[in-house]
């Protein structure tokens, strides 16, 4: 059974995965089965949680593949590549029935994972953005962007195409694309997905865990989440936004302790 106790500070290690160079950090007191395992979101990196897993025992938190200090994989990865790329990481450490946590994007995969593999002993998702919605907006901007896009490509319209691009990216609220840099491919493959379908797979106690005033993924989607996963509970957490456990640390932690009980 995990517990939130005294600092346990984290090492930080390198371990080859799909020939990939990847950065995790592993508690001192790792012993491989029912693990405390953390996935950050997009553009974030595992020591983001730092605060809360040094509270904890037996925890490995990784960088993801083109995030931290773990290496770029050579082509553009779906949510599917990424849950994969877990499963070979968590049989490299002979890690079996992890506790599963997800933030964001992390928790997109940590779904998929569930989904699809199913050897979890509990998951827990934190503001995980897995709901996707096809509104009248997104669509109408879509097909402008089109249209711009060819219009753009004519002589000597290279930065009009670059303005199309991030006011487009901007409004339909995926300001995260314009900061993708070398994953921008990987994003537009993920940020349509939408994980309905893998959440009614899951079987696996889960608590999601949310910030009130979350404005990157509303708590909307957190209740539909809820209502797609069975048997799962969800917590908001007044006054918080989409990084809850940096928020109100306080609270986060009371109701993380309550889940990995």
């Amino acid at each position: 059974m995990l517990q939130l106790h005294s600092m346990n500070m984290l090492e930080k290690k390198t371990i080859i995965v799909d020939n990939l160079s990847i950065r995790y950090y592993q508690s001192a007191d790792f012993w491989g089965s029912g693990v405390l395992v953390f996935l950050h979101g997009w553009g974030s990196q595992a020591m983001h949680f730092s605060k809360t897993l040094e509270k904890c025992h037996n925890v490995v938190a990784l960088d993801l593949p083109g995030f931290g200090e773990s290496e770029m994989p050579g082509t553009a990865w779906a949510i599917r590549d990424y849950a994969g790329f877990l499963r070979h990481f968590l049989e490299k450490l002979h890690i079996e029935r992890p506790i599963l946590t997800g933030h964001s994007f992390g928790g997109n995969i940590a779904i998929k994972y569930c989904a699809e593999y199913g050897d979890v002993e509990k998951l827990i998702l934190i503001g995980s953005a897995g709901i996707r919605r096809k509104t009248l907006k997104k669509l109408l901007y879509f097909i402008l962007a089109k249209v711009l896009k060819v219009i753009a490509y004519l002589p000597g319209l290279t930065q009009l195409r670059e303005r199309v691009r991030k006011s487009f990216y901007t409004a339909i609220g995926s300001e995260d694309y314009i900061q993708s840099g070398a994953l921008m491919e990987t994003y537009r493959k993920n940020i349509g997905e939408d994980l309905r379908k893998d959440m009614k797979k899951i079987k696996v106690p889960t608590t999601i865990i949310w910030g009130e005033n979350d404005a990157m993924v509303p708590v909307a989607d957190g209740k539909l989440t809820q209502e797609h996963i069975k048997g799962s509970q969800m917590f908001v957490i007044p006054g918080a936004g989409h990084y809850v456990f940096l928020d109100k640390e306080k609270e986060f932690e009371e109701i993380f302790l309550k889940a990995l009980s």
